[in-house]
């Protein structure tokens, strides 16, 4: 496919900034009045999301920022997430939005990689960001969304007196628009540089090609907005499509997703299977009516972040009436490119690849491989990141040709469905984020009572992934109920809730080969033995 040729770089539909392609449709005053955030307690239409981002260029320009400075900012989901996506890519900048349930070292990292020039925070940030912020590389530029805190600019007493109208910078498609950092199993996290080609693109391939989204959907999608699933679903698909979405700031739990499909009877929604094996759970306390009121006006679901077990999609069918539309994006491609299609669900399959995207599995030398046969996916596309900030050799051995080696082992079956088997660096997916095994491992290792020890991924009671130790002891400790909760005491306070093993096992030695490397698949294949 000659991908230049069919999705140019400077694409027609879009003149330059992708802020006045999301927004060009949202500007006629009955476009403007309509709702798009809805919060618990207030709902803002798209005028008042394009006159919040408008205040927040100006304030920003105000402050020094130039195109192409990094605009780092760590909030909830609402409208001061969207306005500084928007407010930062209007005047140039680079929006730069990170996880906000990380640690404090995570931050320091991110500021300190990206040498972003301002950094906005929410009011549950605030702790974490003092305990770094006296570093020296840390941005003069400090705001502080919610209540005002010593030494922290008040965001909204910034914002408030601006102009709301603002001309937009002109830029070329191919200028860096947003940054979204990825994980890798080795070494530091990885800053992928995205333009505004790649929103467009990603819009119109899959959220308005082949979801179909438009001005008639209500979107629930409990996954953040910080994460590139929740980014395009919440942020730059609705915003084009004209849809609204539901918008909660909370940490994401089964119960309120449910209350909010029964409140709300979304049209479209965007989870992850352990979300989905949740929300069945409580169903089974609903009368059919109550679920039936939920999915009254459901027309499309849609999984990613990890594989959607069949039995999870069967029961789902079963229970709601509903297909679950399984598909895989990462990080670097901006969204998804491949999924399920309506009508022709393959369970336990990633689905097809998206019009406009090309996947390919390739052996350990970079060659193609027939249908059928295991390999490493690479996909190609408009919406293919084409660098890793500051990091030439990930990007050469990661990015190359219009697309990007994923890191998933996968084959392909005749009619043109993908079957995701594992990864090729033994990254665990877990509830839609990607662990690190050896992140973990170098944690558990610091434990005074841990000799070795490997993570690997296992499934639990709903067949989702997540983080099992296999701990070898040293002398004088004993692998007892006492010692496990000492180990999780130790690793929740230094790494974040997801990436803690959610069962421990002590063992008198772990499988090696001949030159010492600890065999992980034995590890897994042992597990799913005991299991």
């Amino acid at each position: 496919m000659d991908n230049e040729a069919i999705h140019p770089k400077n694409p027609p539909g879009l003149r330059g900034n992708v802020v006045d392609y999301l927004m060009e449709l949202r500007m006629p005053p009955a476009q403007a009045a309509r709702p798009y955030l809805v919060c618990p307690d207030v709902t803002y239409s798209f005028g008042d999301v394009y006159r919040r981002a408008c205040q927040v260029g100006h304030m920003l320009r105000a402050h020094g920022i130039q195109a192409g400075d990094r605009v780092m900012f760590i909030v909830p989901d609402g409208l001061d997430f969207v306005s500084l996506f928007l407010g930062a890519m209007k005047i140039g900048a680079v929006a730069l939005p990170l996880n906000t349930f990380l640690l404090a070292s995570d931050y320091a990292y991110y500021v300190r990689d990206s040498g972003a020039k301002a950094l906005v925070v929410g009011p549950d940030l605030v702790g974490r960001i003092d305990t770094i912020r006296q570093a020296d590389d840390f941005p003069e530029l400090l705001f502080a969304t919610g209540a005002p805190a010593p030494g922290y600019a008040d965001f909204k007493a910034a914002v408030d007196p601006m102009p709301q109208e603002l001309a937009t910078h002109a830029c070329d498609a191919q200028d860096a628009a947003f940054w979204l950092y990825s994980s890798g199993s080795t070494g530091s996290p990885k800053g992928v540089v995205h333009t505004h080609a790649h929103i467009y693109w990603a819009t119109e391939l899959f959220g308005l090609g082949n979801v179909g989204l438009n001005a008639d959907d209500h979107i629930l999608c409990p996954p953040k907005m910080f994460f590139a699933y929740g980014l395009g679903n919440q942020v730059y698909f609705p915003l084009r499509a004209g849809a609204s979405i539901v918008v909660d700031a909370d940490p994401i739990k089964p119960k309120a997703v449910l209350d909010h499909m029964l409140a709300q009877r979304p049209t479209a929604m965007m989870a992850v299977p352990t979300l989905f094996a949740g929300i069945l759970e409580l169903m089974r306390g609903l009368e059919p009516a109550q679920i039936a009121q939920a999915c009254s006006r459901l027309r499309v679901c849609i999984s990613g972040g990890e594989l959607l077990p069949p039995a999870l999609y069967r029961k789902w069918l079963e229970v709601t009436g509903k297909e679950i539309l399984d598909g895989v994006g990462t990080t670097e491609l901006t969204h998804m490119f491949m999924i399920n299609r309506p009508g022709a669900v393959v369970p336990g399959s990633c689905g097809q690849i998206v019009q406009g995207y090309e996947g390919i599995c390739l052996d350990e030398n970079g060659a193609p491989l027939p249908v059928g046969e295991i390999g490493n996916l690479f996909v190609r596309g408009p919406s293919a990141a084409q660098q890793y900030w500051n990091k030439p050799e990930k990007t050469a051995a990661t990015m190359w040709d219009g697309g990007v080696l994923t890191g998933d082992k996968c084959y392909q079956d005749a009619q043109g469905n993908f079957f995701y088997v594992g990864r090729m660096d033994d990254m665990l997916r877990v509830g839609g984020v990607w662990v690190s095994p050896t992140e973990i491992e170098s944690v558990l290792a610091e434990h005074p009572g841990v000799l070795e020890c490997a993570v690997i991924g296992a499934p639990d009671e709903h067949e989702m992934i997540k983080p099992k130790a296999y701990v070898v002891l040293r002398q004088g400790f004993s692998g007892d109920a006492h010692l496990q909760e000492g180990i999780r005491h130790f690793l929740r306070e230094r790494l974040a809730h997801i990436k803690c093993p959610r069962w421990i096992e002590f063992c008198a030695e772990l499988p090696k080969t001949a030159t010492g490397k600890i065999q992980r698949f034995r590890l897994r294949a042992q597990s799913v033995t005991k299991d």
